[in-house]
């Protein structure tokens, strides 16, 4: 039996994420993305590997400590260049994700290039899961 799109997905305040992703600085884009990863995971045969999402939260989290600790610590420039490489490890890891969670979402809604509920691969690079939560809440607004 298919899962309805309205199974999966629920409607949820694109202003409260904008707000709670600039808050606290980019944090709950990843609380985010492991959520709608989670229904996908739990909802459809679409999965996404928990060991990937695992070490995508973790090289999320040493890249986020390690800059704030550069910019406490702001004096000593050399602790900035030596955390670049988690930066960037972190940064592929996270659109990666972004992209997979961009393509489920897409196939799970049935949307085609041009489609009103497909995401726009320049938007969501851009806008990540505000986007996404706005084309879910689009989705599941019924006509």
């Amino acid at each position: 039996m298919k899962v309805q799109f309205s199974e999966i997905f629920k409607q949820d305040s694109v202003l409260k994420i904008l707000v709670l992703c600039i808050v606290t600085l980019g944090c709950y884009l990843i609380f985010k993305l492991y959520l709608f990863s989670a229904e996908i995971n739990h909802n459809t045969e679409l999965t996404i590997s928990k060991t990937f999402i695992a070490i995508t939260i973790l090289m999320f989290s040493i890249s986020f400590v390690s800059l704030v600790y550069s910019l406490v610590n702001l004096h000593e420039p050399h602790i900035l260049k030596g955390s670049i490489g988690f930066h960037v490890i972190s940064s592929i890891l996270d659109i990666s994700w972004i992209v997979m969670v961009r393509n489920r979402i897409n196939v799970i809604a049935g949307a085609n290039k041009g489609d009103k509920n497909w995401l726009n691969p320049y938007i969501t690079s851009l806008f990540h899961v505000v986007y996404m939560q706005y084309k879910i809440n689009q989705s599941l607004i019924k006509p």
